[in-house]
């Protein structure tokens, strides 16, 4: 018998099955950048259909919205 890394249970644990909130992009797809003072784990990058959201989300942290150069 094997043990797994949880002493004497065996098995892969549990998966996260949610869908992202967000749909993943290309990177040439992002046009913003938002970055809340203090706290670099809350950056954001946002596309250009997505710009009320990054505009609200740098309402709600207290950041402003940058323009990634082209």
């Amino acid at each position: 018998m094997t043990e797994g890394a949880n002493g004497g249970e065996s098995g892969g644990g549990v998966a996260d099955r949610r869908s992202p909130k967000r749909r993943r992009r290309d990177l040439s797809e992002l046009v913003v950048l938002v970055r809340p003072p203090g706290n670099l784990t809350a950056t954001r990058a946002f596309a250009a259909d997505e710009l009320d959201q990054a505009h609200a989300y740098a309402a709600e942290h207290s950041a402003r919205v940058e323009q990634l150069a082209e």
